[in-house]
């Protein structure tokens, strides 16, 4: 192994002097883990993220993306802290609050490659990213002892918890490889017990297609009929596996609220003032001036008024009907689907759903229409 042009523990100091809590050496392949994503593909647990499959040739050997990389630095930043609520108490995932991770986090390991580079490793050696880039960034950091590979999938830190956002920059360096996070599941199986919808079908194999992480972001179009009770009031995300993980305690930042957070992980205004009917009310101009910088319009404008309209009808939320009447008659069929089986779920056989059945054109529509009066008296 050739010594690399700087030492690792100046790589680590500047890691962390650039904002990562996080920082460990691994290899830049993932290893067995590649195995088990073609597994996962084979399966269609995917759902609708062809994107992996399109890509699975250089995630699986990250020389067909980057020639010559030969290392990992796995890096993590720990975003614990309050649940993520709206204005009205319901739920968006941690993560979701504040800015669009991948613009922040991608700032941070750019400025660490700028440092590097300052520091003598060769300019254009190092590659980079978060959840943007062909590379399992989950086995990366496991592989490099970030934390283990827990039931519900997802990599906890014996010293950090659950709440990880990962980055990665492959390099040309031969770094010394840390060793294994310690720690494991043990016989807990509170994730999977948790799972609102029974994503987790088995220990460390999640479908993505039931996970409330998928359906309610990556998921274009009407959600599936038997996962919108289960949704419950969450409108983008889910943290449920990361809440119950007696892990979680271990999140420095996990009580650190308001102006003491981060600035990147402070809660944007959406957040803190907006309720489930302003999101079902959203226009296309607030949604393109409002959300730029969020992680939120991930789920598309569409997305989130679905989400909106599932959320309300499960609260039962009777102030919200007069908004879901208008929304009968929205552009965006999929919003009229999912407004009538919210009034469908709030008010049984309300008669503004039998003028809109008057009136609907899409086929779809007319089956979400006629399957909220059959629930009427």
């Amino acid at each position: 192994m050739r010594s690399p042009p700087v030492p690792a523990d100046t790589i680590r100091a500047i890691a962390h002097d650039v904002g990562f809590d996080l920082v460990r050496f691994g290899p830049a392949d993932p290893g067995e883990h590649g195995a088990h994503l073609m597994r996962w593909l084979e399966l269609g647990r995917h759902g609708e993220m062809r994107y992996l499959e399109d890509n699975l040739d250089r995630t699986l050997d990250p020389t067909r993306w980057r020639p010559g990389v030969r290392s990992a630095i796995a890096l993590a930043v720990d975003y614990g802290g309050p649940p993520g609520q709206l204005a009205d108490g319901a739920r968006i995932a941690r993560y979701a609050t504040g800015r669009d991770y991948h613009r922040w986090l991608r700032e941070r390991v750019f400025k660490l490659r700028q440092r590097l580079e300052a520091e003598g490793v060769p300019y254009g050696s190092m590659n980079g990213g978060t959840d943007a880039v062909p590379v399992l960034e989950r086995a990366l950091a496991a592989r490099a002892g970030i934390g283990f590979v827990a039931k519900s999938a997802m990599v906890i830190s014996p010293t950090h918890g659950p709440y990880l956002q990962l980055a990665e920059l492959l390099t040309g360096m031969d770094l010394p490889p840390d060793a294994p996070a310690p720690g494991s599941c043990g016989t807990c199986t509170a994730c999977i017990d948790a799972c609102p919808t029974d994503a987790i079908v088995a220990p460390f194999e999640v479908d993505a297609r039931r996970c409330l992480s998928y359906t309610t972001i990556e998921h274009r179009g009407f959600a599936a009929a038997e996962l919108r009770d289960k949704q419950g009031d969450w409108l983008f995300g889910c943290d449920v596996c990361l809440e119950v993980c007696p892990f979680t305690r271990h999140s420095p930042r996990r009580l650190v609220e308001g102006a003491a957070r981060p600035v990147e992980l402070q809660p944007h205004a959406a957040v803190t003032s907006w309720t489930l009917i302003d999101f079902l009310q959203l226009d296309e101009a607030r949604y393109t001036n409002e959300f730029v910088g969020t992680a939120m319009r991930r789920a598309t404008r569409s997305g989130l008024r679905r989400n909106a309209a599932i959320a309300l009808g499960n609260r039962r939320q009777e102030s919200a009907l007069p908004q879901l009447r208008d929304a009968l008659s929205d552009e965006d069929p999929v919003v009229r689907g999912h407004a009538a089986w919210a009034i469908g779920k709030i008010a049984p056989g309300h008669p503004a759903l039998d003028a809109a059945l008057r009136t609907e054109q899409d086929v779809a529509v007319l089956r979400e229409l006629r399957a909220a009066l059959d629930a009427g008296p």
